[in-house]
């Protein structure tokens, strides 16, 4: 082999190594954009490759569970068993609401709502005023990426939502929490 033929050999292998790398980067928003694209489209079978439903559930139960945990105090049995009986309330009502209609929702809107089966239809979701969002990224680390839902008239840090993606593989990517605002 002449060093011609090492020199092309050489470059191919580093533009195929560029390439891997930037589909490994670019990965997860792809697959928002999938996700996105999925939801317009009402795709139920496209969306659910990309969630992680059982994750998704844990996560909302944890934030939920927190946010009863500081508003119920300590003080008192009545308390304790208002948080017992809350907790219980909250993983049904979280099993029974985390599903592709309601995340597909979160992801159309920006806003994550739970709506009773029937309340609007197909049509009337359309003509619902849609508020401009400003979607940011924040990348934690090389598993973990953020997409950060905000209104375009709201300062930095006042997120309506973050949608959080982890790698699991080289570059299959899954919606895994849904973190909501304070």
């Amino acid at each position: 082999m002449n060093t011609l033929q090492k020199r092309i050999l050489a470059a191919a292998a580093l533009v195929v190594a560029a390439g891997v790398a930037a589909y490994w980067y670019w990965s997860p928003y792809l697959v928002v954009r999938e996700l996105r694209d999925a939801a317009m489209a009402a795709d139920a079978g496209r969306f659910n490759a990309h969630v992680d439903f059982p994750k998704l559930r844990e996560s909302l139960k944890g934030q939920f569970s927190a946010r009863i945990d500081k508003g119920v105090g300590a003080e008192g049995a009545v308390n304790a068993f208002g948080g017992m009986l809350a907790h219980v309330l909250v993983d049904k009502m979280i099993d029974v609401a985390v599903r592709p209609e309601t995340i597909m929702f979160a992801m159309r809107e920006g806003r994550f709502k739970i709506e009773r089966s029937g309340e609007q239809d197909g049509e009337e979701r359309q003509e619902a005023t849609h508020e401009k969002t400003v979607w940011r990224t924040e990348r934690k680390g090389v598993d973990t990426v953020l997409f950060h839902v905000q209104d375009a008239d709201s300062g930095a840090g006042k997120d309506r939502m973050a949608l959080v993606m982890q790698r699991q593989g080289f570059a299959n990517w899954k919606l895994t929490d849904i973190r909501l605002p304070d």
